[in-house]
């Protein structure tokens, strides 16, 4: 497994990046899934990964945190080596994660949910035997609070509509109080207009927390609102880097992507009356 030379971490660590990811490789039998992937995530960035399906987005993810490990390259997350931790080390050094489905308990109360994963986060979870009922209750509102699902606290969580089961989701990675949250298609299955209130929602909670966010995502309207800057993969490897308005005119983004010749912006429309579907 190769790794790079100090100047590179540390060039990474002056210029202020959270995660740097050099020369990423993994292959499934004679697939490379990723292809040599680099790129860095800044502190405070919000950077969306974008790609046509198959891409290498969701490999990405699962070797940055730990599911996978990688054939070649190395991950550091503020100067450390991630190549090798399995996923619950990963998230103990500070990155959070939400997965394309979210990954809720409906059987129990929106705050439960929350008080789960602060247990679990305080390492509680062999002290189950006790009464948890109000174990970490004020700090599972206050999350809650910060998602705008403090009212429903009480609720069974499979009474929520899926928008809200977002919103907590999102509450219980911000248990773990990341540095680096990864979010694999927050807004599959939702609507535009739920789309952009919990994408606007997260790109809130950065600005006021610093925290940084790489997201997957295929609505377009959305990464084009809301990324800071944007980085696209095709067939494993990563074939541009830039703002919206550099993503938009690169030629070979528009054909890869796409393969249509359909523009960005007719992509946007199409996702929008479809309601936002897949």
């Amino acid at each position: 497994m190769s790794e790079v030379g100090m100047s590179e971490v540390d060039m990474s660590e002056v210029d202020g990046s959270e995660l740097a990811v050099r020369s990423l490789a993994k292959a499934f039998g004679g697939v490379r899934a990723v292809d040599g992937v680099s790129f860095d995530v800044g502190r405070g960035e919000f950077l969306a990964m974008i790609g046509p399906n198959g891409a290498g987005k969701s490999t990405c993810f699962n070797l940055i945190n730990g599911q996978l490990r990688p054939d070649a390259g190395t991950i550091r997350f503020q100067g450390t080596l991630l190549n090798g931790l399995p996923p619950r080390a990963v998230c103990r050094l500070g990155i959070g994660r939400t997965f394309q489905v979210a990954a809720t308990f409906g059987s129990m109360t929106v705050a439960e949910n929350v008080q789960m994963a602060l247990i679990a986060n305080a390492g509680e979870i062999y002290r189950l035997w006790r009464p948890a009922a109000q174990r970490h209750r004020a700090r599972a509102l206050d999350l809650l609070a910060q998602v705008g699902m403090r009212e429903a606290a009480d609720r069974a969580n499979r009474e929520l509509a899926y928008g809200d089961i977002k919103r907590v989701e999102l509450a219980i990675a911000l248990a773990g109080e990341p540095r680096l949250l990864l979010m694999d298609e927050p807004t599959a299955g939702m609507a535009p207009g739920e789309r952009h209130a919990l994408i606007g929602l997260v790109k809130r909670l950065v600005a006021q927390t610093g925290i940084s966010v790489l997201f997957t995502e295929h609505s377009m309207d959305v990464v084009f609102a809301y990324a800071d800057r944007i980085i696209v993969l095709a067939r494993g490897k990563l074939i541009a880097d830039g703002d919206a308005r550099a993503i938009r005119a690169n030629p070979k983004v528009q054909e890869v992507y796409f393969g249509s010749g359909r523009t960005f912006a007719q992509a946007d429309n199409a996702d929008d009356a479809n309601g936002g579907g897949r």
